[in-house]
């Protein structure tokens, strides 16, 4: 819940009806007036700060959008481009751009239909009234057509607005973020040269440059490149692991045509539908047959060393591999070693590598865990179990109505949520972190766990983008990306327009160069963890 609405939720549940969904959400409205010719503008009667008047401009209610914004949500944050006269405006994780020159508003990377036009007046920013509908609709907020009032006699317009909020005894946690940071250690300075730069680990980058049909470039973590392909000659390079690069060429589809190690030297053809990344010296093929396609295992040398029979399959992992041996490629799964011998019966729906000793598997009954025996450790009995990372896991009960933390003996160590109504849910395995999604309203209302309870959303957009120690963080007052820790610190300044995760101890970053007709270059380059030794 934002701070301003603790503070007024007694006086708003009296303004009328406040729906109520389950004991976990309800809808709080609230009323704002604007006096025409006046610096009055209340939220439920309580008078706001205004220091320029409320005015009419061709029929329509013209409202400062610092004073509007920061009355429905005071944490709202405004960042002005006096120069190009354009607001970007962040109301908790939803951006809305307001372009004066151009008479455009975009909220939530939606374009909307302006009524009226933006102005600055007294060095302030205006937007009609009527915009502020489509605008807060997109960033979650309750209104409809009959949310605005405007009143001709009284020279007032009325706006009511709800917003659904999570009923919590104490507010959640947020972290804040202290210091400059330090100036980022470059491994390529940001440079046009490149279209895009991937950090395709073990120390190597994949740079591309469009403009040159897909010229393309190997480099290392000494900034050495190691091979370039000619423009024309591949649609696409990827990084296999075991220092092996695939390269695609493009023939009406995109496939493998050949593998070349480090220095761009072709060893082998790659005459198949996919090739995915080396696991465990294997590397999983695909190729496709009249009735659909069929898996096998190449080596590091291109030899076929489990023959292309199954109709799916997954990498290895703890020296196994899930594959089905049903036609369709649902159901009958099971495990195969490295020989390609069956070892745990293909029975189940799916079935995914193995991680920490268990591995998740799907049966009429629902998910489970099994051993490396084969034996069922977690029975199959929730509707979606995450993989065990550190010795635990998310699993949510098949109605949705609870979410746990389980151990690897099957028992609950925490529930985190007990529902009065099914959820959507989102878990993404890098993160490992839970998102909980109430469809209410124009996005829905979402909570944010971890293996040890609920956190803020601002803890999750944090938490979610850490790897190696730092985590990409926006400064709002900038609009630009720096490198947070765990405890806050800004370590790498906010500088970029773009900022990727760290990966074996570099991250891409990108800065954008506006130009005097109006576009904009993009410079990519590669910046070192300072933290990592």
């Amino acid at each position: 819940m934002k701070k301003g609405f603790c503070i007024l939720l007694s006086s708003a549940m009296l303004m009328g009806t406040v729906p109520v969904y389950g004991n976990d959400v309800e809808q709080v409205v609230h009323t704002y007036r604007a006096e025409v010719g006046t610096k009055n503008f209340y939220k439920d009667d309580v008078l706001q700060t205004l220091d320029t008047e409320i005015y009419l401009k061709d029929g329509y209610v013209m409202l400062p959008v610092r004073t509007f914004f920061t009355a429905v949500d005071e944490n709202a944050q405004i960042i002005w481009d006096r120069e190009k006269q354009v607001a970007t405006v962040w109301m908790g994780q939803y951006p809305i751009r307001l372009d004066v020159p151009q008479n455009e508003i975009a909220a939530a990377s939606v374009n909307i239909n302006v009524s009226g036009k933006l102005e600055v007046k007294e060095g302030r920013l205006f937007v009609p009234l009527r915009n502020w509908q489509e605008i807060l609709k997109r960033c979650n907020y309750e209104m409809d057509e009959d949310s605005i009032v405007w009143d001709s006699e009284k020279g007032e317009a009325i706006v009511k607005i709800g917003e659904y909020v999570i009923n919590r005894e104490q507010e959640l946690a947020k972290p804040e973020i202290t210091g400059e940071g330090q100036n980022p250690i470059y491994l390529v300075e940001p440079t046009e040269a490149y279209d895009f730069i991937w950090n395709v680990g073990d120390g190597y980058f994949i740079a591309e440059n469009y403009s040159d049909e897909n010229d393309q470039k190997i480099f290392d973590s000494t900034g050495k490149v190691l091979a370039t392909f000619a423009p024309g000659t591949a649609h696409h390079v990827g990084y296999l692991g075991e220092n092996r690069f695939c390269v695609y060429e493009y023939e009406g589809k995109e496939r493998p045509a050949y593998v070349v190690d480090a220095k761009g030297n072709k060893l082998f053809s790659a005459d198949y539908d996919q090739i995915w990344s080396y696991a465990e010296g294997l590397a999983l093929v695909r190729e496709k047959t009249e009735n659909g396609y069929r898996y096998g295992y190449i080596d590091t040398e291109g030899n076929l060393q489990i023959p292309m029979e199954y109709s799916y399959a997954g990498n290895f992992s703890e020296g196994v591999a899930p594959v089905s041996i049903s036609e369709s490629g649902m159901g009958q799964y099971g495990f195969i070693d490295t020989k390609g011998n069956m070892v745990i019966e293909p029975k189940y729906r799916s079935a995914d590598p193995f991680r920490e000793g268990l591995a998740h598997v799907q049966t009429i009954s629902g998910e489970g865990f099994i051993n490396h025996q084969g034996e069922e450790v977690i029975p199959p009995q929730y509707g979606f179990v995450s993989d065990f990372q550190n010795g635990t896991a998310f699993a949510v009960t098949k109605d949705k109505m609870q979410f746990v933390v389980l151990d690897q003996n099957g028992k609950e160590v925490r529930k985190l949520l007990e529902a009065t109504e099914g959820l959507s849910y989102f878990y993404t395995p890098s993160w490992d972190l839970l998102e909980v999604e109430y469809p209410l309203g124009y996005h829905g209302v979402y909570r944010y766990y971890d293996k040890n309870g609920e956190f803020s959303r601002e803890n999750y957009e944090l938490r979610s983008g850490f790897s190696e120690g730092l985590s990409a963080v926006l400064d709002k007052e900038t609009g630009k990306y720096g490198y947070a820790d765990e405890q806050g610190n800004m370590v790498i300044a906010p500088v970029f327009d773009y900022a990727a995760r760290f990966k074996n101890g570099y991250a891409v970053v990108t800065q954008y160069i506006p130009n005097e007709n109006d576009t904009i270059t993009h410079k990519n380059g590669v910046i070192k963890n300072p933290v990592m030794k």
